[in-house]
């Protein structure tokens, strides 16, 4: 799974959730993770046919309330009603939030976003 979705990551230039169920929610939840670490910096969507995310999207909005979500990582999520509406608010994404943690160089090499970082020299022991 976890390679299916790093391949998804690679090739992709965003990410769109429709409703689903446990394993689109894993999968949306992981992305929306990868962007707040600075894995990424693609647009991740939500496509809200008939309300369907809005319990999530509430839970979102509550999480960054009572400080659990920070505000800018909140702004991660794009949703909208329709396909249409959706994909508008995507072409015009711009990230606005920070990296949470640094990247580390097994994550970008797992995800094949460049190389591993050198292993730093040992030092010379007396």
């Amino acid at each position: 799974m976890h390679e299916r979705k790093a391949e998804m990551a690679r090739q992709a230039d965003a990410f769109i959730a429709l409703p689903g169920g446990y394993g689109t929610m894993e999968e949306l939840l992981e992305m929306i993770t990868w962007s707040q670490l600075g894995i990424h910096d693609k647009p991740v969507g939500l496509l809200n046919v008939d309300g369907y995310y809005d319990p999530l999207l509430a839970l979102f909005d509550k999480g960054a309330a009572e400080g659990f979500i920070k505000a800018d990582c909140r702004q991660i999520i794009v949703s909208a009603p329709t396909a249409h509406e959706l994909l508008t608010k995507m072409e015009q994404y711009t990230r606005s939030h920070r990296e949470v943690a640094s990247r580390t160089s097994w994550e970008m090499t797992e995800l094949g976003y460049g190389k591993a970082a050198p292993e730093p020299e040992e030092e010379a022991s007396c």
